[in-house]
C-alpha cells in the first residue's frame, strides 16, 4: 500500500476511498444528525485498521470515542460487548431517566433481557448526556454476543438526528450471503485485496521480506491481503508443509484471524480441512481417501468435507478442491498440532495417486534414509510451475537430500537446491542449503563441489591466479564423474578471466583446459567460455551456428554470448525472451545479468536513452536486493555512461566514483572500463577534449586483457575527441592498431565504428568519400553512431564553406540527438547550424543576430559564458588564434571591450 496523499495519519496506508468515507462520516450531514459507516471484508483486509484510523481521527477533532470488539470468552455472555462499549462512558447511569436506567441495569445485571430497541434508545439517551459528539466503534459485529449485536443494529437505526456516529466492521464469508448495510442510508464499503503498488509498498514498510525475491513471493502468497502482506516472510529454518504447497508459513497473528472460525468446525470437518490443506494433490478423491483413513469411515469423511464446503472454507470444483481464501490453508497448518499433521501425511501418502506427490507425504513420516523416496522427490522438484513453485522445489530437494543414503547424491541434491535458490535470488536460503553440503569423504568431487558453490553464491569473490587455476584443475578432476559440474567450473573460471581481466597465462590455461575436456563441435556454453577468455579468438562459424539454433538452449546464455561477441541486435532479442522467461518462472537472480547488458545495448540500439536508464536502474535495484554486488557495480557504470551522454555530468561522475570504489572492493578491474567511459564522455561533453582523448587512449591502447566491446565503443568517442584535442595523427595510429588486431570477426557495430573513425580522421581530400561510406545503408540501426556521423559530416562541410549542404546532416543529427536525450550533442549541432546560417530569433527583439554572422554569434555566446579561446576552439573545432580573430571583429561591432561587457550585451544563456 502507498500512503494516501493528504492523509492525516501516516500510519494508515492506502484505502483512500475508505478514508474519504471516514471524513464524510465525521463531517456529518447538513442537519447535524448521526451517521453510520459499515465496513465489511474477509479477515486481514484492514477493517480494524480503518476503525482505529477513524477513532484516532475523531479523537483529534474533539469527539469522544467509545469502542468495543469481540472477545471469544465472552461470546456467550449476553450484552458483554455492549457493556464493554459503555464501561468508559463518563456519565453515570443514575443521571438517566428512570426507565432508561432500569433498562440498562436489567441488561447488565442479568435480571432480564430488554428488547433491543428499548436498550438502544437507553444507550443513545446516555450518549446524549456527553458535552461532545460521540463516535461508537464496534469491531467484528458478527463475532460479538448476539444480544449486543441486536442492540448495535438498533442503535445504528435510531442514531439519525443525534450527535452519535458509528463505525462498525463485519467479516464476510465466501459461502454466506453478502453483508447487508446496517441502515439504508449507511455509508458502506467492502474491503478487498490491495492493488499491486500499494501491496508492494506495505510489504516494504513492514520490513519482514529481506530481499527482492522474498518480496515477490510474499506478494504472490498474500494476494493483496494486508494482514498477510505485513506478516508473511520466509522462515530461517528448513521449508515445511507450507513451502511444498508453494506458499509461506502463517504467523500466530495470521492464524488467530481464523482460529475462531476453525474452532467452530465439527471434528470430521476439521480433519477433512486439515487433510485438504496438507495435500499436494487437489483431487477430491485423493483428499477423501486420506480423510477416510484418518476417520476410519467413508461416510464421516464425506460429511466432514461437505461441511467444510458448506461453510465456504473449501470449494469443490468438479474433481478438484480449492481454498477460496488461500490464507485459511496456511492458518490450518499453523493451528493444528504436529501429531494431527503427521497422521494426515501418513494417510495422504497411502491415498494420493501421483507417485512424486505421495512421496512427499510418505517422506514426512520416514525415519532414516530411502533412495526410492528421494528420487521421487527429485521428480517433484522438477515439475515446473509459475509463481511460488520455487518453494515447492526447494522443499522437495532438501527433503530428498535428507533421505539420501549416498553422501555424493546428498551433496548433489543440496547443490541443485542451492543453484535453484541462487537463480531465484534467494541468497539466505542458498547460504543455508550450501552449509548443508558435507564434502568429507568425497575427495576431488567434494572439493569441486565446494569450489562451485563458492563461485555460485552472490558476494563471493577471490582475486588472483589461484582461483582460475584451481577451477581448471577441479574441472579436470571431475570431468569423467560429473561432466555437467566440470562445465560449470570452466564457465566460472572464464567469468573470473573476464571480470578480473586476467593475464595471458591464465587465459591460455583455461583455453587449453577447454580444448582438452570439450570435444568439438562446441555447444553454446563452451563457446561462451571461450568468448569470456579470448573474445577475438572465437570462430564466427561456431558463434553463428549456436545462435541460429536456440531451441532447447539457455536463452540467457545465448544472449550473453551474442553480447560478448558484439552481435547486439541478436543479443537484445535473446535477452528480451530470457527476461520474459525469468520473470514468469520467478528466477529473479538472473535478471541483473539480463537487464544490465540490455541497457548497454540500448545505448547504441535505442532511440531513447530513457529505456537504457530504466533497465540499468532496475537491474541495479534487483542486484542490490539479491546480493549481486558485482552486477550492482556494472549497472552503476552503465548509468554513469548514460548520464554522461545525456549531459548530466555531476551525476555521471558520482556513478563513476562509485564504480571505482566497488572495483577496488571487489578486485574486479573490468568494472573500471565503464567508469573510464563515463569520465571521458563527461570531459568531452564539457569541452575538455584533450582530457577525454587521453582517458580514452589509455582505455583503448592499454587493455590488460584482449579487446572487448567496451574498448571498441571507446574507439568511437576517441575518434570524435581527436581533432579538437589536436591528436588526429595519433588517433589514426590507434585506429590502425585496432584494425590490424580485428581483421576477422568484426561485428556490425565495430565495422561501423571503424568506418566512422576513418571518416572523422581522414584528410580533407578523402573525407567526403569516407563519410558517404560511413553513412551507407544500415547506419540507421545505430542511432547514436548515426547522429555522430551526420554531425561530423555536417561540421566538415561547414568548415569547407559548403554551408548550404551542411545544414541537412546537421539538422538530422540534432533531431536524432534530441530524440535520444543527448542534450549537449544536440546543442552543439544547433550551434553548428547557426554557424551554417540557419535563421535564429533573438529574444526581446535584439539586433545582435543582424550585426554578427552565424559563426560570430556562436563564438560570442560561448565567450559570454566565460569559455576561454582554447575551450571555444575545442567545441567548434577551430584554432585558438581563429577564435581570437573573430572576437577582435565582434567587440567593435557590439560596442564592447571585454568579455564581461559582452555577457551584459547578449546574455549568458
Amino acid at each position: 500500500m502507498s500512503a494516501r496523499p493528504g492523509s492525516d495519519d501516516p500510519r494508515l496506508l492506502g484505502r483512500a476511498h475508505e478514508q474519504d468515507l471516514v471524513a464524510a462520516l465525521l463531517a456529518g450531514p447538513p442537519g447535524g444528525g448521526g451517521r453510520v459507516l459499515h465496513l465489511s471484508g474477509a479477515p486481514g483486509t484492514g477493517k480494524s485498521a480503518l476503525l482505529r484510523y477513524a477513532a484516532r481521527t475523531a479523537a483529534r477533532r474533539g469527539v469522544r470515542v467509545l469502542t468495543t470488539s469481540s472477545a471469544p470468552a465472552e461470546r456467550d455472555v449476553p450484552h458483554a460487548a455492549l457493556h464493554g462499549l459503555l464501561r468508559s462512558h463518563p456519565v453515570p447511569l443514575d443521571d438517566l431517566p428512570a426507565a432508561d436506567h432500569e433498562t440498562l441495569e436489567a441488561a447488565f445485571g442479568g435480571d432480564s433481557d430488554p428488547a433491543p430497541h428499548r436498550l438502544a434508545a437507553a444507550v443513545l439517551t446516555l450518549l446524549a448526556r456527553t458535552p461532545e459528539p460521540v463516535l461508537v466503534c464496534v469491531d467484528d459485529l458478527d463475532r460479538i454476543d448476539a444480544a449486543s449485536r441486536d442492540a448495535v443494529r438498533e442503535i445504528a437505526r435510531l442514531c439519525a438526528g443525534t450527535r452519535v456516529a458509528m463505525v462498525v466492521t463485519e467479516r464476510t464469508v465466501p459461502a454466506a450471503p453478502a453483508v447487508t448495510p446496517l441502515t439504508p442510508d449507511a455509508l458502506a464499503a467492502t474491503l478487498g485485496p490491495l492493488p499491486e503498488p500499494e501491496a508492494r509498498a506495505l510489504v516494504e514498510r513492514a520490513g519482514r521480506a529481506t530481499g527482492y525475491t522474498e518480496t515477490e513471493l510474499v506478494l504472490a502468497a498474500a494476494e493483496g491481503n494486508p494482514l498477510a502482506l505485513t506478516e508473511l516472510s520466509l522462515s530461517d529454518g528448513a521449508p515445511g508443509d507450507a513451502a511444498v504447497l508453494g506458499t509461506l508459513p502463517a504467523t500466530p497473528r495470521m492464524a488467530e484471524a481464523y482460529a475462531q472460525e476453525l474452532a467452530e468446525l465439527p471434528e470430521a470437518a476439521r480433519r477433512a480441512l486439515l487433510t485438504a490443506a496438507l495435500s499436494t494433490s487437489s483431487l477430491t478423491w485423493d483428499v477423501l481417501g486420506a480423510t477416510r483413513y484418518v476417520l476410519g469411515s467413508g461416510d464421516a469423511a464425506r460429511e466432514g468435507l461437505t461441511e467444510a464446503v458448506r461453510r465456504g472454507l473449501l470449494v469443490e470444483d468438479g474433481r478438484h478442491l480449492r481454498f477460496p481464501r488461500p490464507l485459511v490453508r496456511t492458518a490450518v497448518l499453523h493451528l493444528e498440532s504436529a501429531a494431527r499433521r503427521l497422521a494426515a501425511h501418513a494417510a495422504l501418502g497411502r491415498s494420493v495417486t501421483s507417485p512424486p506427490h505421495a512421496a512427499w507425504h510418505a517422506a514426512q513420516c520416514a525415519v532414516g534414509t530411502d533412495e526410492d523416496l528421494a528420487a521421487l522427490l527429485e521428480d517433484l522438484a522438477g515439475q515446473s510451475r509459475p509463481g511460488t513453485a520455487v518453494l515447492t522445489a526447494l522443499a522437495a530437494l532438501e527433503c530428498a537430500a535428507r533421505l539420501s543414503p549416498d553422501p555424493a547424491r546428498r551433496a548433489a541434491r543440496l547443490l541443485r537446491a542451492t543453484e535453484l535458490a541462487c537463480d531465484h535470488g534467494l541468497r539466505e536460503q542458498a547460504l543455508r542449503l550450501a552449509r548443508g553440503i558435507d564434502p568429507a569423504g568425497l575427495g576431488a568431487y567434494g572439493r569441486a563441489l565446494l569450489l562451485w558453490v563458492h563461485e555460485l553464491l552472490p558476494g563471493n569473490f577471490v582475486v588472483g591466479r589461484e582461483g582460475i587455476a584451481g577451477l581448471c584443475e577441479a574441472a579436470r578432476a571431475v570431468a569423467a564423474q560429473d561432466p555437467a559440474l566440470s562445465r560449470k567450473l570452466l564457465h566460472a573460471a572464464a567469468r573470473r578471466c573476464w571480470w578480473h581481466q586476467a593475464g595471458p597465462e591464465d587465459r591460455r590455461l583455461l583455453v587449453r583446459t577447454v580444448e582438452d575436456l570439450r570435444p568439438r563441435p562446441w555447444d553454446a556454453r563452451d563457446i561462451a567460455v571461450m568468448a569470456l577468455a579470448e573474445p577475438q579468438s572465437v570462430p564466427d562459424e561456431d558463434t553463428h551456428r549456436v545462435l541460429r539454433r536456440p531451441a532447447g538452449e539457455d536463452l540467457g546464455l545465448l544472449g550473453q554470448l551474442a553480447h560478448l561477441v558484439g552481435d547486439l541486435g541478436r543479443a537484445t532479442l535473446l535477452f528480451r525472451e530470457a527476461e520474459r522467461t525469468a520473470r514468469a518462472e520467478g528466477r529473479y537472480g538472473r535478471l541483473p545479468q539480463i537487464l544490465v547488458p540490455r541497457a548497454l545495448e540500448e545505448i547504441w540500439l535505442g532511440t531513447q536513452w530513457g529505456t537504457a536508464e530504466e533497465l540499468a536502474d532496475e537491474g541495479r535495484r534487483i542486484a542490490a536486493r539479491t546480493g549481486q554486488t558485482d552486477w550492482v557495480a556494472r549497472a552503476t557504470g552503465t548509468l554513469g555512461v548514460v548520464e554522461a551522454l545525456r549531459g548530466r555530468h555531476e551525476r555521471a561522475l558520482e556513478f563513476a566514483a562509485e564504480v571505482e570504489e566497488a572495483s577496488l572492493r571487489l578486485g574486479q578491474s573490468r568494472q573500471l572500463s565503464l567508469a573510464s567511459l563515463a569520465r571521458a564522455l563527461t570531459a568531452s561533453g564539457t569541452g575538455r577534449y584533450a582530457e577525454a582523448y587521453a582517458q580514452l587512449r589509455s582505455m583503448v591502447t592499454e587493455p590488460s586483457a584482449p579487446y572487448s566491446y567496451e574498448q571498441f565503443w571507446g574507439l568511437a568517442f576517441l575518434a570524435e575527441a581527436a581533432p579538437p584535442a589536436g591528436e588526429p595523427d595519433d588517433a589514426r595510429a590507434v585506429v590502425a592498431q585496432v584494425e590490424s588486431l580485428t581483421r576477422t570477426g568484426r561485428t556490425p557495430l565495430l565495422r561501423r565504428i571503424l568506418a566512422y573513425a576513418d571518416a572523422v580522421l581522414a584528410p580533407d581530400e578523402e573525407a567526403e568519400s569516407r563519410y558517404r561510406a560511413a553513412l551507407g545503408p544500415g547506419i540507421e540501426t545505430w542511432p547514436l553512431l548515426h547522429g555522430m556521423t551526420l554531425f561530423g559530416h555536417g561540421a566538415w562541410l561547414r568548415r569547407r564553406r559548403r554551408v548550404i549542404e551542411s545544414r541537412e546532416p546537421l539538422a538530422a543529427a540534432e533531431t536524432l540527438f534530441r530524440a535520444l536525450g543527448a542534450g549537449p550533442r544536440a546543442d552543439l549541432a544547433e550551434t553548428e547550424l547557426r554557424a551554417a546560417g540557419r535563421p535564429t530569433a533573438e529574444p526581446g527583439g535584439s539586433d545582435v543576430s543582424r550585426l554578427l554572422s552565424p559563426q560570430q554569434l556562436t563564438i560570442a555566446r560561448l565567450a559570454a559564458r566565460g569559455l576561454s579561446n582554447r575551450a571555444i576552439g575545442e567545441q567548434l573545432r577551430l584554432s585558438p588564434r581563429t577564435v581570437a580573430s573573430h572576437l577582435y571583429q565582434i567587440f567593435p561591432k557590439l560596442g564592447v571591450t571585454s568579455r564581461a561587457q559582452l555577457a551584459a550585451r547578449i546574455g549568458t544563456d
